[in-house]
């Protein structure tokens, strides 16, 4: 089965990230995956928090010091991912993680 890296660039998005990470587990719970936040030196504890969640979830984390921007946190992402296929979401909900299953499926068709 081919791993999965959902690239998730990130600035300030701590209070989104616990029902993220749970609605992605959720959604991809049969497959191999892994989230690899890309975080641009967040002050509001983004980082920590991704960083904690790791004990429970596939969750690596980055933090970039001097870059921002979300086009190339997405390529560091890229760059960074020891999945087979890579996807790309935004970290403030408004991409559904229950649709990665399905997109899955099409890509590996």
């Amino acid at each position: 089965m081919e791993k999965l890296t959902v690239i998730i660039p990130t600035y300030n998005e701590r209070d989104n990230l616990i029902p993220l990470v749970e609605r992605i587990d959720r959604a991809l719970s049969s497959r191999d995956y892994e989230i690899l936040f890309i975080d641009d030196n967040s002050d509001d504890g983004t980082a920590q928090l991704a960083s904690s969640l790791s004990a429970k979830y596939p969750i690596r984390v980055i933090v970039r010091q001097n870059e921002r921007g979300l086009a190339s946190a997405v390529v560091h992402g890229f760059r960074h991912a020891s999945g087979d296929i890579l996807a790309v979401m935004d970290a403030d909900l408004q991409h559904p993680p229950e649709l990665l299953e399905g997109m899955l499926k099409a890509a590996q068709a």
